[in-house]
């Protein structure tokens, strides 16, 4: 008679060959384009603008921006609104559809379009490149990480400012929070959305699985998805390593993108960094 199989303790057994897992990605930003921006937060895209007006006021000048991951635009409107030239690159084309379309609402252009951070090539230099949301953290392979970097030099002035805003991995792992209702959403058209988180870690490789299970309830339809991605745990000595081999000066360390919020490693949601190009 066989023993009984013991269970491993995983938060998950679902798992996605490579090609599955992005398409599954692209199609949870699909489902969410429109409301990602209010999903997370009018108080991050309230508090990102005094933080990064304030930075480029201290380390400038600066007067032209490129996010190279601007997903919808939220957190660059308020930059554009106030005489930046921001130019916007992302892989998500229903991201951008929204972000085009909130531009189109404040009465702004911008010159954004689909683009990969690891080998974008515009031609032109600016004062600060942007790489905001976890963004980074989504790069699990050391040499698409030295890309993304190089990508970041190529179109900096000398002097110009990189700002980088991950995950702080050191803080999840000293509060894991690995089963838990992620959100809880009612939008004011009547949508309803509930996202669920199952996470693990595998600390050997440096790697945070983030699954996701969300539920979009509009009108008599119920739409679900699942979602997993592989994000890299970066800490502040490995990333400050990694930014001066790719040719930075880290300067500024910040828990998040909120005025006089220092990082701590324990304690910060995020961590920000803040690197003039060598």
């Amino acid at each position: 008679m066989k023993a009984r199989r013991k269970s491993s303790g995983s938060s998950s057994h679902v798992r996605f060959l490579g090609s599955e897992r992005g398409r599954a990605h692209q199609a949870w930003f699909r489902l969410l384009a429109d409301y990602y921006g209010r999903i997370n937060g009018p108080d991050r895209v309230r508090s990102a603008y005094p933080f990064l007006h304030d930075l480029f006021r201290r380390r400038g000048p600066v007067t032209s921006v490129l996010d190279v991951a601007c997903g919808t635009f939220a957190l660059d409107l308020p930059l554009a609104e106030r005489g930046y030239e921001v130019v916007g690159r992302d892989l998500s084309e229903a991201m951008l559809a929204v972000a085009r379309r909130n531009l189109r609402a404040a009465g702004l252009t911008a010159h954004i379009a689909q683009g990969d951070m690891r080998s974008l090539r515009l031609g032109r230099t600016f004062d600060a490149v942007l790489c905001l949301g976890t963004a980074f953290n989504y790069l699990t392979e050391p040499g698409d990480a030295r890309k993304t970097l190089r990508t970041a030099r190529l179109h900096l002035r000398p002097g110009g400012l990189l700002v980088l805003d991950l995950t702080n991995f050191a803080s999840f792992g000293a509060n894991p929070r690995n089963v838990r209702a992620e959100t809880d959403y009612r939008d004011p058209d009547g949508t309803r959305i509930a996202i669920y988180a199952f996470n693990e870690q595998d600390r050997a490789k440096q790697i945070h699985t983030a699954r996701f299970l969300t539920l979009v309830h509009r009108g008599d339809q119920i739409q679900l998805s699942f979602d997993e991605s592989p994000l890299r745990m970066w800490t502040k000595p490995k990333l400050a390593k990694a930014l001066e081999r790719g040719g930075f000066r880290p300067v500024e360390w910040w828990g998040r993108l909120r005025l006089g919020e220092r990082y701590t490693v324990r304690t910060s949601p995020r961590l920000v960094s803040v690197s003039v190009r060598a």
